[in-house]
């Protein structure tokens, strides 16, 4: 029996060495994302509308061996700080995080809750700023967002997300994943000059209660985003999802509901390949898709121009109804509507000066075309 016991011992050893691995490996698979499979359907009809020139997100990386926990009370940003010198795993544990004040964001960093019903980052009482913040500098690479939500309480002119990139230098494959940015009194997330953004699975709804200029989402002179599976519905006095001066866009089962004015605006220079895929639009005050041709510098002076107007646009079995307007565009061309359902108040699509070709899709109201501005209805404002 005793020349057993180092044998026994060298097992029981071994297999402890395997349970505790084994638990790590589950433990880093739950905070590694999660890639987003598009439907076959979207890529047979880019290929025959657009050949190759569609240009899809690139995901980011992930450092998922040093993992640093965070529970309730303890100081985000240094964990932060402390994952971003290597790159790393920031474990937020279930309960409320209070924020006292903003928190920067920084790279190489996977910032991943319980869940977003179990981990709630909230806004404190005294607390009237943006959640989560990046700057034009340094540039930021490589962040992830998942599984938790960030809830505002609607004070001050506060953004939920806000990320500032520059033209020189753009923060790059930034992904959210299953995640909720609610109440936030500005915008929900707002991103700037950023390349390869990734949203999965996730709500943005009830922000922007400090006025109409503030949205759910608001993309402003970014390239290469991905939305999946999210719902932008619900915003208190601005639009649900903004796209302006954005490139290559595909969002696929995504849901915009009860906005007060308009539920999608795309819009300026450098808008283009715009593809969206089962996109359900409804119950908007105004406009569902609206998509102008003025000069974002000089928005109050008409201009007819399609250097402003987004181009290439593709709507794929949407739904766009009980709105009082659906599609309003100008000059909006070599652009796409097929498979889309159409059914609201007064003008299922308004068109002027545009190239749009309908294939197999159904228009309850009707459609109207124009070729000069003094025919476009009195009560939709031309400018913004």
């Amino acid at each position: 029996m005793r020349s057993l016991f180092p044998l026994q011992k060298g097992v029981i050893l071994s297999v402890l060495i395997c349970l505790i691995s084994f638990t790590l490996m589950g433990q880093n698979s739950n905070f590694k994302i999660k890639k987003v499979k598009i439907e076959a359907e979207v890529d047979s009809i880019m290929t025959s509308k657009w050949n190759t020139n569609f240009q899809h997100v690139e995901y980011p990386k992930q450092w998922l061996e040093h993992v640093i926990t965070v529970n309730p009370g303890a100081s985000l940003q240094e964990a932060i700080d402390e994952a971003h010198k290597t790159g790393g795993v920031v474990f937020l544990t279930s309960g409320i995080h209070v924020l006292t004040e903003t928190i920067t964001l920084k790279g190489r960093v996977t910032l991943v809750g319980e869940g977003r019903e179990h981990t709630i980052i909230q806004q404190g009482p005294n607390m009237d700023t943006t959640g989560f913040n990046i700057e034009a500098e340094p540039q930021v690479t490589d962040l992830i967002i998942k599984d938790l939500t960030l809830k505002g309480s609607r004070s001050g002119k506060a953004n939920g997300i806000l990320i500032r990139g520059r033209n020189e230098s753009r923060h790059d494959r930034v992904m959210l994943q299953n995640i909720n940015v609610t109440d936030w009194s500005a915008q929900g997330v707002h991103m700037k000059r950023t390349n390869n953004i990734i949203m999965d699975n996730c709500d943005f709804q009830y922000n922007g209660s400090a006025g109409g200029l503030y949205h759910n989402v608001y993309f402003l002179y970014n390239k290469y985003i991905l939305q999946s599976d999210c719902d932008m519905s619900y915003p208190i006095k601005g639009k649900g999802n903004k796209y302006t001066s954005c490139e290559f866009v595909l969002a696929q089962r995504c849901t915009i509901k009860d906005c007060l004015g308009n539920g999608i605006q795309a819009d300026h220079e450098e808008a283009g390949y715009l593809f969206f895929h089962k996109y359900h639009v409804s119950n908007c005050g105004r406009v569902a898709l609206w998509f102008p041709c003025e000069d974002y510098y000089d928005k109050y002076t008409y201009t007819e121009n399609p250097q402003y107007a987004p181009q290439h646009v593709i709507l794929n079995r949407c739904e766009i109804i009980n709105n009082t307007w659906g599609a309003m565009w100008r000059m909006v061309n070599n652009s796409f509507v097929i498979n889309s359902s159409f059914d609201n108040k007064k003008i299922d699509m308004g068109l002027l000066k545009c190239d749009v070709t309908f294939d197999n899709s159904t228009f309850k109201q009707g459609n109207k075309i124009y070729t000069d501005v003094t025919q476009w209805p009195k009560d939709v404002e031309i400018l913004w």
